[in-house]
């Protein structure tokens, strides 16, 4: 995928609503409803909503947390040693690395769906 695409992507809020399904789609396989209001119109958004609903499910149920990141495929190892060196609240900080792990998985798709990537 070119830059140009990218942009276009981008854009057009493409890899936003598919990252927002893909959220949903991964929350939902360990029984956690991904409930955003849509058209999500920005990541700050995702980004808040994923958090408060991080936060929500580490003082209820911490272990679906560790269902939700073996689901996404972010090892516990990768949350450790960010939370080392960042600033943020554990629950910002794993709801950052779950959003871009789930638009990571949507760039990849995108690219290897395409036939001239083959």
């Amino acid at each position: 995928m070119d830059l140009a695409t990218v942009n276009a992507k981008i854009k057009g809020n493409h890899l936003l609503i598919e990252t927002t399904l893909q959220l949903e789609k991964d929350f939902l396989t360990v029984g956690i409803n991904f409930d955003i209001a849509k058209p999500v119109m920005d990541y700050k958004h995702l980004f808040s909503f994923t958090t408060n609903l991080v936060n929500a499910l580490n003082e209820q149920d911490p272990k679906r947390i560790i269902n939700l990141l073996y689901r996404i495929d972010l090892s516990e190892e990768k949350v450790q040693a960010e939370m080392q060196i960042s600033t943020l609240t554990f629950s910002e900080l794993l709801a950052e690395l779950i959003v871009k792990r789930e638009l990571q998985k949507v760039i990849l798709k995108n690219y290897y769906s395409n036939p001239e990537n083959q």
